[in-house]
């Protein structure tokens, strides 16, 4: 369960800073380091989401219930 929190507090984070990096680009400040430090936070966040459910996978923490897996 707390798998699932983390995942999903990571996400609610990789939103929020799309939509500051959205606003700062709207804004006019293309160019603008608030802008390139708010996506770079979104890709870490999501290279981070990443890891941690490879790793989950890994350790058998969580699985897949596909059909197509288990003929």
């Amino acid at each position: 369960m707390w798998l699932k929190v983390i995942i999903v507090l990571l996400f609610f984070a990789v939103v929020f800073c799309l939509g500051r990096g959205l606003y700062f680009l709207l804004k006019g400040d293309s160019g603008s380091a608030k802008l390139v430090n708010s996506l770079t936070a979104r890709v870490g966040l999501t290279a981070l989401i990443m890891l941690i459910i490879v790793v989950a996978w890994l350790f058998g923490d969580i699985h897949s219930n596909a059909p197509w897996l288990y003929r």
